[in-house]
């Protein structure tokens, strides 16, 4: 099978170039060809907010050169990953032009929310769902807090909407989870049309066997409200959590403040910015990862990555990362932005390990079953043949 994958990247990192890269490699090893086209960042091409905005209307250049991408590979499948900003929905009207069966990858909620993270003034907000015009999202200059930028992306998925793009030249939307399924279709794109395939992570293999000196749990992300750092905090002051650490790896705004309470408290230590290796390891070796996310995150690599070494997870109760990791007794939920729920939880695992140590075999059959690479490829494999491309 001849796959080609088109995707915009963003000015920071994130998953989605992330699983684009796995994705593809996963592809390479199963047998079929790859092919990449990708736009660089917005800010890497000098445009700003509002010019980026204007391409994710009608990016005519973009859908030339993916029409020359697609004449000279002859791709089974074209597979997009994220479209916004400058690549614009133009392109699955131009593969399905030419005959070209088209899917997209939902990394984010930006089909249903200019800004695609359904959150806004340090709350969920969900104003846009259901709406074919995005007009909340316009007022509140969603998008990079810019009115021109909002405008253009408010315009491009109202234009592109009434146009049919999405209903008629999308053959398939691949949501991260069941949650991100349930929104998609209140936001009005056909439940037929909606396929929940999940990320995946490598394999890791064995990794280093627990210590007996230290008991501790950890995070690993950026460090930011978002993410809910301070109520990971605020909860830590408040647990019963014995000889239990807390080990804190990452990056981000609230680095200072994190930097402060672990000097004050020494139960908690800052690890910084660690590698994917050493991530591994530090999961591998905790009692539990938290996942205290405050906003509809899709599917937290970090979390794949804590099922792929057997860890459980500690989870905000948000659906689309709580929902099955509960089914799975692959950890357990608290209260989104609640440190006192979040307390509860720690001092429970403090008094009670023999519990979560039961959960790790859960956790583990978890990522063997949702999100190791022979899943994703099966799923894969199984969607492309879905919309019509060929086996070779």
């Amino acid at each position: 099978m001849k796959v080609l994958q088109l995707h915009n990247h963003h000015q920071s990192l994130g998953g989605a170039m992330e699983v684009l890269a796995h994705e593809a490699l996963l592809l390479t090893d199963g047998g079929h060809q790859v092919r990449t086209y990708a736009l660089p960042a917005a800010h890497e091409l000098g445009l700003g907010p509002l010019r980026a905005g204007m391409k994710a209307v009608w990016n005519v250049e973009a859908c030339r050169e993916v029409e020359t991408q697609i004449r000279d590979f002859r791709p089974d499948v074209v597979h997009v990953h994220t479209p916004f900003p400058l690549l614009s929905p133009a392109v699955f009207r131009t593969a399905k032009g030419l005959g070209v069966p088209t899917l997209t990858t939902l990394h984010s909620y930006r089909y249903s929310c200019i800004a695609g993270t359904c959150h806004r003034d340090g709350a969920v907000c969900e104003d846009c769902v259901g709406k074919r015009l995005k007009l909340p999202g316009l007022r509140h200059r969603c998008y990079h807090d810019s009115a021109g930028a909002s405008a253009a992306l408010t315009i491009s998925l109202a234009l592109h909407r009434q146009l049919g793009t999405f209903h008629q030249s999308v053959d398939r939307f691949l949501t991260l989870t069941s949650f991100s399924r349930d929104l998609l279709i209140r936001d009005g794109i056909p439940a037929d049309k909606i396929v929940v395939k999940p990320n995946s992570v490598p394999d890791p293999g064995p990794v280093t066997a627990r210590g007996p000196s230290q008991r501790y749990v950890t995070f690993a992300g950026r460090l930011m409200d978002i993410k809910g750092v301070r109520t990971m905090l605020d909860a830590w002051q408040r647990a019963d959590h014995g000889d239990l650490h807390l080990r804190i790896a990452g990056d981000g705004p609230l680095r200072p403040l994190v930097e402060q309470r672990c000097a004050a408290d020494p139960s908690m230590s800052f690890l910084g910015w660690v590698g994917e290796a050493e991530v591994f390891d530090l999961m591998g070796g905790a009692e539990a990862v938290l996942v205290p996310s405050e906003w509809y995150e899709g599917l937290p690599l970090v979390l794949l990555r804590s099922l792929a070494v057997g860890t459980p997870v500690i989870a905000s109760d948000l659906d689309n990362i709580s929902a099955e990791l509960l089914d799975d007794d692959a950890g357990a939920a608290f209260g989104v932005g609640d440190p006192v729920a979040l307390a509860a939880v720690l001092t429970g695992l403090a008094k009670h390990p023999e519990q979560w140590q039961r959960r790790r075999a859960s956790a583990r059959r978890s990522y063997d079953r949702r999100y190791s690479p022979p899943a994703d490829l099966r799923m894969l494999e199984a969607v492309y043949v879905g919309v019509g491309a060929t086996l070779r």
